[in-house]
């Protein structure tokens, strides 16, 4: 694959993205409940469709031979081995709070592998990319390469995640205690992640995610030197469970302690 048409159309992608919400954000938000089941709540917004229709429209425009899954809509399927994720708004709840942690998550992958990644920021004037190598931050128009810490110490280590409801709260509550105080919940969607690949957060744990909430991040993670897997050490790509952890040592060590968690 040519990563750098792909990375050029990305970090465009990232501008015009924030231009679309800025001449849509005044509109008025529509918000529905697409859950199934009624007791839950899963939002989603006039503007999560819109976002999604704009960006499958650029990539078909570029990359008309290429699939396309997404959050809102039906996939489209082709015959070649690339395919693009799309998240319109990762953190629709947070969006219609009014919270300013939501982003937009854009990614291709090729074979079944996530090779680049987008996550774009447009409250928080900032997004996170990757290159073949490297990941980057882009903020007030200065770029920084992205670098995971080294720390492996449980007992001082940073870990923050989320799990989404699918375990009981005695089994959060037992997950919580095998890792003492270092472990916080905290909903800040695709933030956990870009906050590891920056090396202020040591581990993000998270349960029962979709591809599209993920698929955007694994390149990005992985080109600042974390690592990623689900529960139980095996890619990420499908989503489910998911623990990423800023370095090999640490990756090993939560697996050690969130494996009696990990059998379905």
């Amino acid at each position: 694959m040519n990563y750098n048409n792909t990375f050029i159309f990305l970090k465009s992608l990232a501008f015009k993205l924030n231009s679309f919400y800025k001449k849509n954000s005044n509109s008025l938000i529509k918000v529905n409940n697409k859950s199934k089941n009624k007791k839950n709540y899963d939002p989603v917004t006039n503007l999560d469709k819109s976002f999604e229709k704009y960006i499958r429209s650029l990539i078909i425009k570029k990359f008309p031979n290429d699939s396309i899954i997404g959050e809102e809509f039906k996939d489209k399927v082709s015959n070649n081995n690339y395919q693009w994720s799309i998240d319109p708004i990762d953190g629709t709840k947070a969006f219609v709070i009014g919270a300013p942690t939501w982003s937009n998550l854009i990614s291709l992958s090729f074979n079944k592998k996530s090779k680049i990644g987008l996550a774009n920021f447009p409250e928080l004037s900032k997004f996170y990319i990757n290159d073949q190598k490297k990941s980057y931050l882009y903020k007030n128009n200065k770029k920084k390469t992205l670098r995971s810490s080294n720390n492996s110490n449980l007992k001082n280590v940073k870990i923050i995640g989320n799990f989404h409801g699918i375990l009981s709260y005695e089994r959060q509550k037992k997950v919580i205690k095998k890792f003492g105080w270092s472990f916080r919940l905290a909903g800040f969607d695709a933030l956990n992640y870009c906050l590891l690949a920056e090396g202020k957060v040591d581990a993000v744990i998270e349960a029962n995610l979709k591809p599209y909430d993920i698929l955007p991040l694994i390149p990005i993670i992985k080109n600042s030197g974390a690592i990623v897997t689900n529960w139980k050490n095996e890619p990420a790509e499908n989503g489910g469970n998911i623990i990423a952890s800023s370095n090999k040592a640490l990756h090993k060590k939560i697996l050690g302690l969130l494996k009696p968690f990990a059998k379905k």
